[in-house]
């Protein structure tokens, strides 16, 4: 048995891919200035490797040295503030670097406090566009740790959208024995003649909306526990280092050292985050904490070799680890982990194959993809070019929360104190304050088993009654002043409001339904039921009878005349304004006429 290792040593010929070997030879600490119109900074020297900021023509820099790329080129290590203040490391092509000087005599703003005044931080948060409903936690952030930036992360998306599209069933999940307001009563999620959800991934069910929706709320999570699931996470060597790891792995199988089954080499498993974080360049704090989030504290049979059927291979990550109809899950990451791929590593027939090949499966797979935080890596609401909710690294709804207080562990009260820079989502149409985690025992059921709209005659209206179905139209006629609405829930704690003997106007007429759950969820039932006829109260030129003569009753009256649309007897009776009796495009034009003002009257 080999001593342990504490560098970078070659498990196979693979793992020199995309290397390079530092030969510096350039004064430590020169100042240099940018000559390209706008050039990329990466986590390595070359191409290869992650961006993690950009510099621009005359923008003043600080080279620390210099490295020889796989390619040959030239590369320099390099530092400097951004735009918002804070201290970016990393490399850039020499060929686009002029050396200057020596930076010990500048008086530049490399190392200076990018802490704001609270009036500067307030114009801060208007410029970064940050909306009303986040400004207090994030001022309360900012009197904690002054020297943090806070980037507001336009999505551009619509709330109510992404809130739906993350709840399509099976890409949010929670466990079984979370409480009942935390399971989604949807359709393929419970079975509501058993009153039993189904088993989506083992023990995990579908997460209901409410806990989606907490979770997906940004300003649940701007506070000292859970900031960090919006940390970019590039690997940054000023900011990462071995001991950081050591206290994330503290109490875990992880550790102290292992050695490979293969290779019979020695590591320990700090070094080996630290050599994952160099070769992929995301940050090894990220890739301990998830390993321990996914593994737990005394190692799964994926990450410890004993699947049964595929011994002696590991899969940290829990790569493409998912439940089939005939294997579990750690089955399917074993099997993944006996396959071939040079770019990962694979076969992963030892530890330090898995973590350094899956951290390059990481990388590729999510920050290059502008997935560079925990939140988005969780909630794809980034469309980095492959689209949008698809690409998400877990199902497990409060994933992303666990890792972030992990994260934070790992930091030394040195780095809370520096300028750490936190990428948090903004949404358009956001409610006004920040989703409530359920706390109910109740569940969500708030189904109904029959809904039923019965005429004075005794025929019932609704033929088509669903219990997904939400919404419903019928029409009645002229003489029918009323109708009768009942409903059976499915769910005995279930509440029905809404019921009963129900007056007809004519015309359309609005009926909700509400089914309140145990949990407090509220689900609606709409039944628009039109009414034919006309009361000597109807409006000549309301053709909608919405009470007011607007541009969407001459609208409606041009589909009309193209055959789009239909009229009944009394729209048309309020149709014909010029009494020719013939609903036309004359019609259209003297509601038009009226509403700007050109008529007083038909």
């Amino acid at each position: 048995m080999r001593g342990i290792k504490t560098r970078l040593a070659a498990v196979t010929a693979a793992l020199v891919l995309a290397s390079s070997v530092a030969t510096f030879d350039v004064t430590a600490d020169s100042s240099a200035v940018c000559t390209a119109t706008s050039l990329n900074v990466r986590s390595g020297a070359g191409t290869s490797y992650s961006r993690v900021g950009m510099i621009y023509s005359g923008d003043s820099i600080t080279v620390t040295g210099s490295t020889t790329a796989s390619d040959g080129s030239t590369w320099y290590k390099i530092s400097y503030t951004n735009s918002s203040g804070t201290k970016v490391t990393g490399y850039a092509s020499a060929k686009y670097i002029e050396i200057t000087g020596d930076a010990s005599s500048s008086t530049g703003s490399e190392g200076s406090s990018t802490a704001l005044s609270d009036s500067d931080f307030e114009a801060y948060l208007d410029e970064q566009g940050f909306p009303e409903s986040y400004k207090p936690y994030l001022r309360e952030m900012h009197e904690e740790h002054p020297n943090w930036v806070f980037t507001a992360q336009k999505t551009g998306l619509d709330w109510d959208t992404v809130l739906s599209e993350e709840c399509v069933i099976g890409r949010n999940l929670v466990h079984s024995s979370a409480l009942a307001s935390w399971k989604s009563c949807e359709k393929g999620a419970y079975d509501v003649t058993t009153g039993t959800w189904y088993g989506l991934d083992g023990s995990w069910v579908a997460a209901s909306e409410q806990i989606i929706a907490y979770y997906l709320d940004p300003r649940n999570f701007i506070n000292d526990d859970y900031i960090f699931m919006f940390e970019n996470l590039s690997y940054n060597p000023d900011v990462h280092n071995i001991s950081g790891v050591e206290a994330i792995l503290s109490g875990t199988f992880m550790s102290s050292s292992y050695t490979t089954p293969d290779t019979k080499e020695t590591y320990t498993y700090a070094q080996t985050f630290m050599d994952a974080a160099e070769q992929s360049g995301v940050s090894p704090y990220h890739l301990a904490s998830r390993c321990r989030n996914e593994q737990g504290v005394n190692g799964a049979p994926q990450s410890l070799g004993t699947v049964s059927g595929y011994e002696n291979y590991f899969n940290f990550f829990d790569i493409q680890a998912y439940a089939t109809s005939t294997m579990t899950a750690a089955q399917m990451g074993a099997k993944y982990a006996s396959t071939t791929n040079a770019t990962y590593l694979l076969p992963w027939t030892n530890q330090y194959k898995s973590i350094v090949g899956g951290s390059i499966y990481l990388s590729n797979g999510y920050i290059s993809k502008e997935q560079d935080t925990l939140y988005l890596q969780k909630f794809d609401v980034v469309d980095g070019g492959n689209g949008l909710y698809y690409h998400q690294y877990m199902t497990c709804v409060f994933g992303q929360a666990n890792e972030a207080k992990e994260m934070k562990n790992a930091y030394s009260s040195d780095v809370l104190a520096s300028a750490l820079e936190f990428k948090i989502p903004v949404y358009e149409n956001m409610p006004d304050s920040a989703s409530a985690k359920p706390t109910s025992y109740g569940d969500n059921n708030n189904l109904l088993k029959s809904l039923k709209a019965v005429e004075q005659g005794g025929n019932n209206l609704i033929t088509d009654f669903n219990r997904y179905t939400n919404s419903y139209t019928l029409s009645v006629d002229e003489d029918v002043s009323y109708i009768t609405v009942s409903g059976a829930a499915y769910s005995s704690s279930a509440t029905i409001s809404g019921t009963g003997k129900i007056a007809l106007d004519y015309g359309k007429n609005t009926i909700e339904v509400k089914v309140t759950a145990a949990s407090g969820d509220v689900r609606t039932y709409k039944i628009v039921v039109t009414r034919a006829g006309s009361s000597s109260g109807d409006i000549t030129g309301d053709v909608d009878d919405s009470g007011v003569i607007d541009i969407n009753d001459a609208l409606t009256i041009m589909n009309y005349t193209s055959g789009k649309y239909t009229l009944t007897s009394a729209e048309v009776s309020r149709a014909d304004v010029d009494s020719s009796g013939t609903v036309d495009l004359f019609d259209a034009m003297k509601i038009m006429q009226y509403i700007s003002g050109k008529i007083e009257s038909f």
